[in-house]
Formats: C-alpha cells, structure tokens, sequence
C-alpha cells in the first residue's frame, strides 16, 4: 500500500465514513476510491486532495500528513529526460528491489540517499561515481 492509501483509509475510518459515502461527499465513484485505499491505483490529481481536505474539513496537521502522502505516492517517470545510461540502469535496479525491502531495509536505504542527497561533493565528484557505475558490468 501507498502512503496516500493509508493515510486516505485511515482519515476515513476517523471521520465513521463508509466508503460509498465517503466517496459521494467527494463525488468519485467508490471503485476509485476503494483503488486508492487498496494501492492499486496512485493518486493523479492534487486536486483530490483539496476535496478530502474541504469535504473532512480537516485541520492542518492532518491536511500536511495527507498533501505529504499524495506527493510520495504519486507515479515517477524514472529517469528524468536527459539522464546518463548509467541512471537508467540505476533505475532499473531500484524498480525490481523496492518490492522485496523489508521496512528496515527501505529505511536504511532512504538515510543513504538523504546522505548524498545532503552531502557538498563537487560535480567532478559525481562524475566520477557515475563513471564507475557506467563501467560496473550489471
């Protein structure tokens, strides 16, 4: 399951709504909404989002929670345009892992990231981790 579709089923079940009504206040069809709930079918429309907001009148604590939901759930085009080979195979990778991770897993994985994410390497720095990625036979 998404993080939007756990936080959406959990919203609901605190506000006592069954999903029929929950997605007539909303006005989509409770098919789609049960899809978001289940996971299989990602969130596309931020304006979605407003409606549950407005419909729930939620506060904004439970309104971050749920934009913050919707934006890490959403579908990715992986890689950008542009992008080396080497990111595509790097991709490629991660879209056959993700899967498997064990909670612990992804959360190390994620600190990793943030790690390089956060981290003052120069660009002849990357070059050069991208070199070797591109020369590591896969």
């Amino acid at each position: 399951m998404s993080p939007f579709s756990i936080v959406l089923r959990t919203l609901r079940a605190r506000f006592e709504l069954a999903q029929g009504e929950f997605a007539a206040r909303l006005g989509y069809r409770q098919s789609y909404i049960s899809a978001l709930e289940c996971g299989s079918k990602l969130p596309k429309e931020a304006a979605l989002v407003q409606r549950i907001v407005r419909v729930l009148d939620l506060d904004s604590a439970d309104e971050a929670s749920l934009r913050e939901a919707f934006e890490v759930s959403r579908h990715f085009s992986l890689p950008q345009r542009g992008a080396p080979a080497a990111a595509y195979h790097l991709c490629a990778q991660f879209s056959e892992l993700l899967p498997t991770l064990s909670p612990a897993e992804a959360k190390a994985l994620s600190a990793m990231l943030e790690v390089f994410r956060h981290s003052d390497r120069t660009t002849a720095c990357a070059s050069r981790t991208l070199k070797r990625v591109e020369e590591t036979p896969m």
